[in-house]
């Protein structure tokens, strides 16, 4: 193809030709998070070629709650792909299996959960067999069952910050997520870069070609972020704090950032009223701090189910001027 013919392709006329001629619009529409109501502030949800930063100090919810979009992007008919510094694929799989058990069977008792979570265990130190699991309790198997029938438009991939390098992630998304679908990595700031010591510098590098990788794959990147030194002593954690965060709000299309309820609302919401205490320490705050293509500056709060692996999906509006302390002692 010449310089000349090539050209033509990206006049306006050639660009409306092209969209003319596409009659599969796979990769255009919405993945669902299954969360209520950040959905409808996303218009839908994830969309293909952007770059969604996910931070939060360990221990917040992040992988949890990336596992639980990843379930609703797969059952939606789209693909996803989890890539994980942290855990093993089997660990993924037992708190996607966990989740999965309280989504189906929100019916059962905490005694009956408990014992559900400690046979799944089993699966992670291999001391007992898929099948043995099972047969536990048939919440289990019709867990199992209902994973099984969008599993293959699940990948689960441990990274190693050895050798697992942005190159690495982008050939495993080409294999295994469609157009429209969504790669979520765990966590950004492990991303190896060759022959580049300096932290900041790797994660500018890595934080670019993630989003490359989803304009040129049409597909969604979620980045979950680690904190830096001042978020940790933060007590709301804000964008600016995360690590390498001057490349990170100028990539990312959208960034959220999850807080403890308790930790982050001001003292004035709470410190007279033990019930809204106890209520917030039960409870997290999603952040939308940058959106490019809509609302930001929004709240919104979830109950915690961290002992079944999971937020509670569906959320709410949190109250204008309760989440706007950034340090400790203001008010």
């Amino acid at each position: 193809m010449t310089a000349i013919e090539d050209a033509s392709t990206h006049s306006v006329r050639g660009i409306l030709d092209q969209l003319a001629s596409d009659e599969s619009a796979e990769g255009g529409s919405a993945a669902p998070t299954g969360f209520t109501p950040l959905d409808g502030v996303l218009d839908g949800g994830l969309m293909p070629q952007e770059l969604v930063l996910l931070g939060g100090r360990p221990g917040v919810g992040k992988t949890l709650t990336a596992l639980q979009w990843a379930r609703s992007v797969i059952a939606s008919g789209k693909s996803a792909m989890v890539v994980c510094y942290e855990h093993d694929e089997v660990t993924l799989l037992a708190r996607l299996l966990v989740q999965e058990v309280v989504t189906l069977h929100p019916e059962l008792d905490s005694t009956t959960l408990l014992g559900i979570r400690a046979a799944v265990r089993q699966l992670i130190i291999r001391s007992a067999t898929l099948r043995e699991v099972s047969e536990f309790h048939p919440a289990i198997q019709h867990a199992l069952d209902s994973l099984h029938a969008d599993a293959g438009h699940l990948h689960l991939y441990r990274a190693s910050t050895q050798w697992s390098d942005v190159s690495w992630v982008a050939e495993l998304t080409v294999q295994n997520v469609k157009r429209g679908g969504v790669l979520i990595v765990d966590y950004l700031q492990k991303v190896p870069v060759e022959g580049v010591p300096d932290v900041r510098e790797q994660v500018m590098r890595a934080t670019e070609a993630l989003k490359d990788l989803a304009v040129s794959a049409d597909i969604t990147v979620v980045a979950l972020a680690a904190a830096d030194e001042t978020g940790v002593a933060a007590r709301r954690l804000r964008l600016d704090h995360l690590r390498g965060s001057d490349s990170l709000a100028h990539e990312c299309d959208i960034a959220m950032v999850l807080n403890e309820k308790v930790d982050a609302t001001a003292d004035r919401h709470l410190r007279y009223d033990s019930l809204k205490m106890e209520s917030a320490k039960n409870q997290v705050v999603l952040s939308i701090e940058k959106n490019r293509r809509g609302e930001h500056g929004v709240h919104l709060q979830f109950d915690k189910d961290f002992a079944n692996y999971r937020l509670n999906p569906q959320g709410t509006f949190n109250p204008d001027g309760m989440f706007d302390q950034d340090h400790p002692g203001d008010s």
